[in-house]
């Protein structure tokens, strides 16, 4: 792991009482499934080809919000078309990031830690994924696009985690992998974690300045 961040946030860790997660990117690996599904659909409705950063760059965000940037225009007809691929491979293109099950395990069994999942993805999707990678066993609560108003990176899903686990912002962290995450998270009051392992690059997420950084999920050991 790399940065723990200063001794003020050292402290807070020993008062940890919530772990909150992201989903895509951070426990779940569906990356490269949502990048073809965005393909498809930016292909099929609007006739361009994009890089796979420009595919990205909004993920993290609620699926509406991203093919805004796409074309508001046409944003309905490009949800229409990412999510008829998407449905059609989900289940053979959704994978548990490595130590993933047993990370969560300890955090739930050993540290007794309430754990929660922030997503700005549809519950449907967001339950089908953790059942289909093991991981729904862990989750105490998961807050997803449903049930905030406003999304990430307001504080707002974080705020509804918190209180759903009956937690404080002064005894929580937060993991994820977008600058979305982390901005949330930060104005949540809560310590911000960037995940390395997902799309956005180091130097993009270190630009939003979590309180610390995480090479892979089993790192947070070392945190708590």
């Amino acid at each position: 792991m790399s940065n723990l961040g200063p001794e003020s946030d050292r402290q807070r860790f020993s008062d940890i009482k919530c772990a909150l997660f992201d989903l895509d990117g951070t426990l779940i690996n569906t990356i490269d499934l949502i990048c073809r599904s965005f393909d498809h659909a930016v292909q099929n409705v609007l006739g361009q080809k994009l890089s796979r950063q420009e595919l990205l760059k909004n993920i993290g965000r609620p699926l509406m919000v991203q093919m805004q940037t796409f074309s508001e225009e046409k944003a309905e007809q490009l949800m229409d078309a990412y999510n008829q691929h998407n449905l059609v491979h989900h289940d053979q293109h959704v994978f548990e990031y490595p130590q993933t099950a047993a990370t969560l395990n300890w955090l739930k069994y050993e540290k007794e830690l309430k754990i929660g999942v922030v997503t700005s993805k549809v519950r449907d999707l967001s339950l089908r994924g953790l059942k289909l990678t093991g991981l729904l066993k862990f989750i105490d609560t998961v807050v997803a696009m449903e049930d905030t108003k406003v999304h990430k990176p307001s504080p707002d899903p974080v705020k509804e985690a918190l209180k759903r686990l009956d937690c404080g912002a002064n005894e929580s962290l937060f993991v994820g992998d977008s600058p979305f995450d982390i901005d949330a998270g930060k104005s949540a009051g809560v310590l911000s974690g960037a995940a390395l392992w997902g799309p956005f690059s180091p130097e993009e997420l270190r630009a939003h300045n979590a309180d610390f950084e995480l090479l892979q999920i089993s790192d947070i050991r070392q945190c708590l």
